[in-house]
């Protein structure tokens, strides 16, 4: 019948038909995609087989670039999502203290005891103090992506630029608080950049304090291996969930249990920076509820 017939026809035609793809390399070696369609002809009564073949190199670049430039949009459009969440969080919480100390001050300045007076003074310098260290790390972010934060290593006293560091850190934080320090195999100068190494030991210093509890003092234990200085970080703290930790060094990134403590999810990004420069390694080992290691690896001795 005729409709037996057109069915015929159209196995015919679309019988062995296929469209594959497949990665070829030149003689020089250099490696192109060739896109293929085969399919079956039937000519003087036989059965042929047709294969045509495309060059999509330039196809198959655009659409990568294309995947590239919607994923960048995306981590993009991400970033300032998380931006606009940590500015409205963490900046109204400073600046209402100060607007609150300031006018308590202004309408009951007489009626205050200087004790009184002193506190409130303290809250704003407490509050401006946070909110200028939260434009430094946006400044510093800032450089790191520009590529201006730069090394300048010079011969450096590591247990002696450690014991600065901790000191410093001790007297920004809560009053009380310690962090226990030792040191092995420090015996020579390192070569290193100070101003590198401060940041690294300041934020991985200051979260140890930030999420451990007031009686349990974290530790810095700074050994030399070999011409790598190891600085390990400790603390008895909250712990970061396994599913954060992937992320934790992004801009704008905390661990989802961080509760109220403030913070701007700047730190571990700055810090990565800083070890990258230095071509060293970081590593994070946490357990929730029990606390967190953070060991960094830099080469400052001679091999």
């Amino acid at each position: 019948s005729a409709q037996a017939a057109a069915l015929m026809a159209k196995k015919r035609e679309t019988e062995g038909n296929s469209r594959f793809e497949w990665v070829c390399r030149t003689v020089a070696g250099a490696e192109f995609t060739i896109e293929a369609f085969s399919s079956t002809v039937e000519i003087g009564g036989r059965s042929l087989a047709q294969v045509i073949l495309h060059d999509i190199s330039e196809r198959k670049r655009a659409e990568q670039e294309l995947r590239n430039s919607l994923e960048r949009e995306r981590e993009l459009s991400q970033l300032k999502s998380n931006f606009i969440s940590m500015v409205s969080h963490e900046y109204r919480n400073p600046l209402g203290i100060i607007l609150s100390s300031t006018e308590l001050l202004k309408r009951y300045h007489d009626r205050l005891t200087p004790a009184e007076r002193m506190e409130s003074i303290l809250d704003i310098e407490v509050a401006t103090r946070r909110m200028a260290g939260m434009i430094d790390n946006l400044l510093l972010m800032g450089k790191a992506d520009a590529g201006k934060l730069a090394m300048a290593p010079k011969l450096t006293d590591l247990v002696e630029l450690a014991q600065v560091i901790i000191s410093e850190v001790l007297s920004a934080g809560e009053s009380g608080r310690e962090i226990r320090f030792e040191h092995r195999g420090i015996d020579s100068f390192a070569t290193a950049d100070e101003q590198l190494v401060r940041l690294i030991l300041v934020n991985l210093l200051t979260n140890a304090l930030k999420y451990s509890p007031p009686e349990r003092a974290p530790s810095l234990r700074l050994t030399r291996v070999g011409r790598h200085a190891v600085f390990a970080i400790h603390d008895d703290g909250i712990g970061i969930p396994e599913e954060d930790r992937p992320g934790l060094f992004q801009a704008f990134r905390r661990a989802r249990n961080v509760g109220l403590v403030n913070g701007t999810g700047l730190g571990l990004y700055i810090v990565k920076h800083c070890v990258d420069l230095h071509e060293g390694t970081i590593e994070l080992e946490s357990v929730v509820g029990k606390g967190t290691t953070v060991t960094v690896n830099l080469p400052m001795f001679p091999a």
